[in-house]
């Protein structure tokens, strides 16, 4: 009965924190937005996208739409793109809640609640993979022309993406073994991935509204 209600309230919190941070992963439409208001200088464009003509306005003072891709696999690269900044959010959510979980078990010596966490961090890690591919379909694949906060929010990104099946892996291993030095390791690249995910998050947040978007 323990076990029935930690999962529930387990799946629980996991709604709970990805409904707070529905909200963020509109941002990039919003970026789209601010660019009428505030016009910045062109992007390269990616493969198979045809660069949008400067200055080019509509009837009325209205700016012209972006270009599209030409090609299918260029319009299919530029759609699945577009879902990174929502599917995102549930790694996060789920790793953060997989810390917390694991938090309170050692602090209330309930070794029962460690179970839980597997699933948990089984999706986050999988869900950081495909979250990173989808990343790397919205910036496009040349990382030699990203500027530095582009190219930082990009490389910690994938290094998330390692550190999460990592953690997946030491996570089976700790439970197989319930070793102290499993159990160390397993802590260590946890920790390590919810630290990576929370700077990622404020490189992200400074791609879109500025490095001083956090400022008090």
């Amino acid at each position: 009965m323990r076990i029935a209600w930690t999962r529930l309230l387990t799946l629980f919190a996991a709604i709970l924190l990805v409904a707070s941070t529905g909200t963020p992963a509109m941002a990039h439409k919003d970026e789209h937005k601010a660019a009428a208001a505030a016009p910045k200088p062109a992007a390269m464009p990616a493969p198979g996208v045809m660069a949008p003509h400067a200055g080019t306005a509509e009837p009325g003072g209205h700016m012209a739409a972006e270009a599209r891709p030409t090609t299918f696999s260029g319009r299919l690269i530029d759609w699945l793109g577009r879902w990174h900044p929502s599917v995102v959010h549930f790694p996060i959510a789920l790793f953060l809640v997989a810390g917390a979980l694991e938090a309170w078990a050692i602090a209330r010596r309930r070794p029962a609640m460690l179970e839980t966490t597997r699933v948990l961090v089984a999706l986050g890690a999988l869900g950081a993979v495909f979250a990173v591919g989808l990343g790397w379909m919205a910036m496009g694949w040349n990382l030699a022309e990203d500027e530095p906060l582009e190219k930082a929010h990009r490389t910690l990104g994938t290094a998330i993406a390692a550190l999460a099946l990592a953690g997946w892996w030491a996570n089976g291993r700790f439970l197989r073994r319930r070793g102290a030095a499993a159990g160390t390791l397993y802590a260590g690249l946890l920790i390590a991935t919810v630290v990576a995910i929370a700077v990622n998050g404020y490189l992200g947040g400074a791609l879109i509204h500025g490095i001083d978007h956090l400022a008090f």
